[in-house]
């Protein structure tokens, strides 16, 4: 006698047989809609790629529902699957199935693509569709960035901040756009920026001072140099470049302009040598130009030149001690370390309340191993008194007592630039090495995580890296 549980499993087995069978045989439309059905559970699941897939096999099957191209776009796109997604997304429109929504959509997979003209063209056809422009406004200034048209960016977020006032990123953003092109205009975004996202207050204040310097010139050109030089030192060399090519919009023979223009190039990669040569012509005699020219000629490889721009330099302004220390710098590169030494010592004789000579020379010493006790030393302590609250002082004192085999003096200072900036890495670094040094490695161990975990692609974690891969296996 047959138990009823083994029929209900009989029974059950043979539904899903039948089921599978049923579809197998079924006429397309029905297995369109049930491959639509499945790609929705796909969908709500999570599973992009299985439901782009599910989507396009409907939409196949069902060429009577367009659609489904865009739901197959769609989860291309949510996939990452971005060449898939340009393919449904242009079937989509051949059969005029798109809506604007799909065309927002087609624009953001041609932008991951780095299809930027395209992708500007989708969006700008949308904005008169859209009941709050906000999102595809903020694509479109993204999309200008990405072309460089700073111009058509900067108007393009003046248009969306009226719809998100409260968006600290977008009024920051238009106060740089603003610093390379109106400087006077600038300072209002900036500050409203801070007081939106406190975290910005940094960048702000470093571009502060700079604009309210620029702006007490009534000299545009030189406002937009002053202005560039900040943008540049906070890494905005892109706009940097805007900056300069606005200083020499307003004055075409500016020859600092030109210079730095030569070398905001060369920190985006490109040659800048047109550039540093029109500098040169228009102004030989300017210690700003022969300085960047000594730049342009030390990456060039060619030291001995490099060093004979710099002198030049330094001869044009005899009471500047930057171009002391810069010449002790073009010594170094050239190999002579004695003139180098004499040069970095005179900077400090000069000025010797500047903190930036003395930890220069303190650097010197370090990098070269030049007389660590007799000047390096000297030298990192003047800085701890110039520079208290500064934790790279502390640290860079650790690194010279430790070079001069004093590791309890080194350990209090490397701790006390820890406690300062317990975000940077460079002091667990030397910490680490400091105890690897005495033979600590569990504490060694310890430091060189942190500071690979703190700096996972810069030099330092780079460094705790290598030291833990060779005696951490």
């Amino acid at each position: 006698m047959i138990r009823p549980a083994l029929l209900q499993t009989f029974f059950r087995n043979a539904l899903i047989l039948l089921a599978l069978l049923a579809l197998i045989l079924a006429p397309r439309p029905a297995a369109g809609y049930w491959d639509s059905r499945q790609a929705s559970r796909f969908e709500a699941s999570g599973d992009y790629a299985a439901a782009a897939a599910g989507y396009a096999l409907a939409a196949q099957r069902l060429p009577w529902q367009p659609s489904l191209w865009e739901k197959a776009a769609r989860a291309d796109l949510d996939a990452k699957e971005y060449s898939q997604a340009e393919h449904a997304f242009e079937l989509a429109d051949r059969y005029h199935a798109l809506s604007p929504d799909g065309y927002v959509g087609w624009g953001d997979c041609a932008f991951a693509l780095g299809k930027v003209e395209f992708a500007l063209e989708r969006w700008n056809a949308q904005l008169d569709q859209a009941g709050d422009p906000a999102a595809l406004l903020a694509r479109i200034a993204h999309g200008y960035q990405a072309l460089a048209l700073y111009a058509n960016e900067l108007q393009t977020w003046k248009r969306y901040l009226p719809y998100q006032p409260g968006d600290a990123s977008a009024h920051y953003r238009l106060g740089l756009l603003l610093a390379a092109s109106t400087p006077d205009e600038a300072l209002p975004e900036l500050m409203l920026a801070a007081r939106l996202d406190p975290g910005l207050d940094p960048s702000v204040e470093s571009l502060r001072t700079a604009l309210n310097t620029a702006t007490l010139s009534d000299d545009r050109a030189y406002q937009l140099l002053l202005s560039g030089r900040a943008l540049g030192a906070m890494g905005n060399w892109d706009l940097a470049a805007e900056a300069f090519r606005n200083a020499i919009g307003v004055r075409a023979d500016y020859a600092e302009a030109w210079a730095w223009l030569s070398e905001a190039k060369q920190q985006q990669g490109q040659a800048g040598s047109s550039e540093i040569a029109q500098a040169l012509a228009f102004n030989p005699d300017s210690a700003m130009v022969e300085s960047l020219y000594s730049l342009y000629l030390e990456r060039q490889k060619q030291p001995k030149q490099a060093l004979a721009a710099m002198q030049k330099a330094a001869a044009l302004e005899p009471a500047d001690p930057g171009w002391q220390m810069a010449l002790g710098e073009a010594y170094e590169q050239a190999g002579d370390l004695i003139s180098a030494l004499q040069h970095y010592q005179q900077a400090t004789e000069m000025a010797p309340d500047n903190a930036t000579f003395w930890q220069a020379l303190a650097e010197f010493s370090l990098r070269n191993s030049v007389d660590l006790a007799g000047t390096g030393l000297p030298a990192a302590l003047k800085l701890v008194d110039l520079a208290k609250d500064d934790w790279q002082s502390y640290d860079l004192e650790g690194q010279i007592l430790l070079e001069t085999d004093d590791p309890d003096a080194a350990e209090t200072a490397l701790k006390k630039a820890v406690a300062l900036a317990p975000a940077q890495a460079a002091p667990y670094l030397h910490l680490g090495i400091l105890y690897m040094q005495t033979g600590d490695r569990a504490a060694a161990l310890a430091d060189l995580d942190v500071a690979k975990a703190l700096d996972p692609g810069g030099p330092a974690g780079w460094q705790a890296n290598r030291l833990l891969e060779q005696y951490f296996p």
